[in-house]
């Protein structure tokens, strides 16, 4: 993977092993495990884990789908002697509201040096509750080559997210959890004609150049010296567009989901773009495997272009006033300058410190400042500190908006972010341990009419986290452990903890042949207001209606491996409708989780 703003590629391991294969069908798992979701495949996510929610500078109305993006900085660039393939297929096999997976990954190399691939993924659901369908692809191309001095990476992502019918939620929550329907496609849900649509459209590359490279030598001892210094030069070009649309038929008896409807038709339709293009000139000195110290100097440009169909009063003479709807658009130009400052990756220490300020544009005085101490204990364990400095203002549709259903203009402060975690790592005790705080000035949120707000009291969020692996004989367990706690619950609601333990034997058999696992996984929050959500603009919001947690979700499965080809079976949420359990299966208000069912999957691998 390409860390460092792109400038330094890291090795990462391919994962092939039968663990954990019955969440691949999501890919949302591979950015965390614990999320507030409107309950179906591909469509909107909320990270629970407050610190890895998106930042400011990401596309309002496209953050609940971010963790399903694919993207420049989450691609695995390969070097293959042999074509390399993975296919994969998983199904709820029933036939009214079946949920499938497919996905290929293919990737080999035209050369020593050079190295293609697709990526292509569909996702889709089913309704179960009444108006609720999703169809999702995730497609792409990645590009590497790497000879002598010269090197370019590249990626071209196309993400979209169909929401083919969007239902509001459950309307009435207490009859739900009663369990007073025979079927649950027959509770009544808060909107039967609204469909939304999500793009994200990726262009990214990356060149780098060795003006002049440190010159290694070795004696006939076999003593290697060096001598000189690397210096490099860097360019980065990126292009974006991103879309949120959304449409809905409204009746005089407004749907209990919004609050005001602008237009005088029966007919919304929104639409918000977001569009981009940045190129960014990097001057590099030093190797930053080997040098003590190498620096990085950089400045960069971006264009932005935002716009939004709006409604717009028209004043008729031979008629009452009307509204129309009326395309807005508003552009800037950014510019910025930064440094970055690394240690060795091959030494004890390993340090990085960079920083980046806007000059001009949008996010003029706009500032991050993020660092990274560690420590390598005995070759096993690292153990450090990180952290980060961030002034951002907010997103320009946090600031001003206007649809069928919202109208905002704000001017809101800068938010001022302070964030410190110490950490401990280790790849042989297979344990992951960070604890953690930030300190907000200025924070936004979102109401519970879905309204962006500005805290005007500064917020305190603390979080540890850890991950373990255990293992005895054939009896492995794998935990994972997040606590939070929010100073300001009026405005940032927290579960003071998730948990996540995955218990399995692993088996060989016939020489290792096959080697199977059979277990089962448990996931609960403890109780908290989880959010709610807003399909006319995809924000998860504040409410404080309802507490929603401490059920637990449990999920038994049975995975084996036979040569190349991993095959699963799992059957989710078993514990839905026992009495201590009941139908609360729901992580975010008034969206229940899918109940009781199967899914199948299996995956293979291809070398050649």
């Amino acid at each position: 993977m390409l860390k460092h703003n792109y400038t330094r590629f890291e090795d990462v391991p391919l994962d092939t092993n039968t663990h954990e294969l019955q969440h691949d069908h999501n890919p949302a798992y591979l950015q965390g495990f614990s999320y507030e979701s409107v309950g179906i495949l591909g469509h909107g996510l909320n990270h629970v884990d407050f610190m890895r929610r998106a930042d400011p500078s990401v596309f309002l109305f496209g953050r609940a789908w971010d963790p399903y993006l694919k993207t420049a900085d989450r691609t695995v660039f390969f070097n293959t002697k042999t074509p390399f393939t993975r296919l994969s297929y998983s199904t709820i096999p029933v036939k009214d509201w079946k949920e499938e997976t497919i996905e290929l990954m293919h990737t080999q190399n035209a050369s020593p040096y050079t190295n293609f691939g697709i990526d292509f993924n569909i996702l889709g659901g089913k309704p179960l509750y009444t108006n609720q369908e999703t169809k999702t692809i995730r497609a792409g191309l990645f590009l590497s080559h790497a000879k002598n001095r010269y090197s370019i990476f590249g990626t071209f992502y196309y993400n979209d997210f169909k929401t083919l019918q969007d239902n509001g939620g459950i309307a009435n929550r207490d009859s739900f959890l009663m369990g007073s329907k025979d079927n649950f496609w027959e509770y009544e849900v808060n909107l039967l004609n609204a469909r939304s649509h999500y793009r994200n459209l990726t262009l990214f590359t990356t060149q780098k150049y060795n003006l002049a490279e440190r010159q290694f030598s070795t004696d006939s001892l076999g003593n290697t010296t060096s001598k000189g210094k690397t210096l490099s030069i860097s360019y980065q070009l990126a292009a974006g567009q991103q879309f949120k649309k959304y449409y809905d038929e409204v009746d005089s008896l407004l749907s209990p989901v919004y609050s005001n409807y602008y237009y005088l038709t029966d007919i919304a339709r929104d639409s918000a773009v977001q569009q981009n293009i940045s190129s960014v000139l990097q001057l590099i000195l030093g190797d930053p495997d080997y040098d003590k110290i190498s620096a990085r100097i950089y400045a960069g440009h971006e264009f932005k272009r935002f716009g939004m169909l709006s409604p717009v009063s028209v004043v008729d003479s031979l008629a009452p006033d009307t509204v129309i709807s009326q395309y807005h658009t508003e552009y800037f130009n950014d510019v910025f300058l930064g440094l970055h400052l690394a240690g060795p990756t091959t030494g004890v220490w390993d340090w990085v410190i960079d920083g980046k300020y806007y000059l001009l544009g949008y996010n003029q005085n706009n500032f991050n400042l993020n660092t990274t101490f560690s420590r390598e204990l005995g070759g096993k364990t690292d153990l450090g500190l990180r952290g980060s400095f961030e002034l951002a203002r907010p997103h320009y549709f946090t600031m001003r908006y206007s649809s069928s259903f919202f109208k905002w203009d704000n001017d809101f402060s800068s938010m001022l972010r302070i964030k410190g975690e110490a950490f401990v790592q280790s790849h042989e005790l297979e344990m992951d341990l960070r604890i953690g705080a930030a300190f907000i000035s200025d924070y936004i949120y979102w109401d519970t009419l879905a309204m962006p707000r500005a805290y005007d009291k500064d917020l305190l969020v603390l979080s540890a986290q850890m991950s373990k692996h255990f293992k005895v004989s054939g009896y492995n367990s794998d935990n994972r452990l997040l606590i939070q706690y929010s100073t300001a619950k009026e405005v940032l609601n927290l579960p003071f903890a998730a948990i996540y333990s995955s218990n399995y034997w692993k088996q060989s058999l016939f020489k290792g042949a096959l080697v199977a696992d059979f277990g089962f996984d448990v996931y609960l929050t403890t109780k908290y207001h989880a959010s709610g959500y807003m399909p006319a603009t995809g924000v998860f919001n504040l409410q404080d209606k309802t507490e929603i947690g401490m059920y637990p979700f449990v999920d038994v499965f049975f995975a084996f491996r036979i040569k190349s080809t991993r095959l699963f079976a799992s059957y989710n949420n078993v514990l839905q409708s026992v009495a201590f359990a009941g139908n609360e299966f729901f992580t975010a208000e008034p969206y229940p989780m899918k109940p009781r069912h199967f899914r199948l999957g299996l995956v293979w691998y291809f070398y050649d």
